[in-house]
């Protein structure tokens, strides 16, 4: 039910249309920012754990001014949406990207409008770059008049938000029987200079590897990664991409994760199972969340986020209990920040309530945003914490934002109570 609760909310849709381009340049939504070099050193294999000893998590209720919060529409069909800054960046009735700026009270932008048969059900976001991902029919077994098919043709597009036209950049075709209708054909990450996706078999075959690849902004190929199983997320950062396989059948919902860059580009394990995992924007932390009783003998845990610095090895395995019960952590979200690491997650409390949490990695007590609304999607940039919630009725959407540094009361540069060490 934790689960259902914090994805069901902003599912993912498949009716609606391919993109048409502008028939001039749209004004820049965003200022020309900087970029981060990406990182040079290989993957790392899995390396012993290690848990930090931590107590649980101290209740933090946010006082006005801490917060900055808009009202978003209510039919918003994008399981993922993705930011910049504060601008937000979601998909609407599956056929419109549209994005606001949380905080603002200015009425949401429309960016992207799809034709009919078609349907945008991805987003992702960096630098001043939109990609997304366009379907065609809507989802495998389409049932609008006329637009069925026998196959489902997917499109890969890049929309320049400093004024730019939207650009396809990949295609290809995927059978309907090879995926199911509830989940996209492929799948989307971007960076400030490159985006990569998975090339599934174009035949229905169960269980078959994927090619993913990883292209430059401009579209140059800069390497491909081929997995032996199903691939059910990528993710970019820095120089180095990770993707998360399908896992043995016995774990359902688990996956695999796996590491690879342009030097080492064959797969490295990193840990599994897993239910899913995150990049910092640097390339430099990878987090994943480790299922209760999952790391062996050598280390035993109720619940834990791990997270490791890639360019030591060393992995650290964070206590994410919200009190002495099992809480399972669910998507958790790391960062950098001036005081290091910091991770961010949907922590459960035992009557199974959703908040989102964040720890600093170097020690000390985490904390969990109090809320009446439940959190649906959630992203750390910095110490920088943004989250999409639904009333509890269901019938409205709400984006927050919190800077975590900003909470502390101790006049610390960090949140009190949660020492950096």
């Amino acid at each position: 039910m934790t689960v259902l609760l914090a994805v069901a909310v902003v599912a993912a849709g498949y009716l609606g249309p391919r993109p048409t381009p502008s028939p001039s340049p749209a004004p820049s939504l965003l200022a020309e920012g900087p970029t981060r070099a990406p990182a040079t050193s290989s993957p790392s294999g899995p390396v012993p754990r290690s848990i930090d000893a931590f107590s649980g998590l101290t209740p933090v209720q946010l006082l006005p001014g801490q917060v900055v919060q808009s009202w978003l529409p209510q039919q918003i069909t994008s399981q993922t949406p993705a930011i910049i800054g504060l601008r937000l960046f979601y998909v609407v009735q599956s056929s419109e990207v549209e994005s606001s700026l949380i905080g603002s009270a200015d009425d949401p932008q429309t960016l992207v409008s799809a034709a009919r048969c078609e349907a945008i059900n991805q987003l992702a976001a960096a630098g001043h770059e939109l990609a997304y991902v366009v379907t065609s029919p809507a989802g495998a077994t389409a049932q609008i008049a006329g637009c069925e098919g026998s196959a489902v043709s997917w499109s890969v597009w890049l929309l320049d938000l400093n004024g730019g036209r939207p650009r396809q950049v990949a295609s290809g075709v995927r059978q309907p029987g090879s995926i199911d209708v509830a989940e996209f054909p492929i799948h989307l990450a971007l960076t400030a200079t490159a985006f990569a996706f998975d090339r599934p078999p174009a035949t229905a075959r169960g269980g078959a590897g994927e090619t993913v690849e990883v292209h430059s902004i401009d579209g140059s190929l800069l390497w491909t990664s081929q997995t032996q199983t199903p691939v059910d997320d990528v993710l970019l950062g820095g120089g180095r991409l990770a993707i998360l396989t399908q896992g043995e059948p016995s774990a359902a919902g688990l996956r695999d994760l796996w590491l690879s860059d342009a030097t080492h580009p064959a797969p490295m394990e990193v840990a599994q199972p897993v239910g899913s995992a995150s990049f910092s924007p640097d390339g430099s932390y990878l987090a994943w969340d480790l299922p209760p009783g999952a790391g062996g003998a050598d280390l035993m845990y109720q619940s834990a986020v791990g997270i490791e610095a890639l360019d030591t090895g060393r992995v650290v395995a964070l206590n994410a209990r919200t009190s002495t019960e099992t809480s399972e952590p669910i998507r958790p979200d790391v960062s950098m920040t001036k005081a290091g690491p910091a991770i961010a997650w949907f922590a459960t409390s035992p009557e199974g309530a959703v908040y989102p949490a964040f720890r600093f990695a170097g020690g000390g007590d985490g904390g969990y945003l109090l809320s009446g609304r439940a959190p649906v999607w959630m992203h750390i940039d910095g110490s920088m914490l943004v989250w999409v919630a639904e009333s509890p009725d269901g019938w409205s959407n709400e984006a927050f934002a919190v800077e975590l540094l900003a909470l502390a009361s101790d006049g610390a540069d960090r949140p009190a109570g949660l020492p950096i060490g």
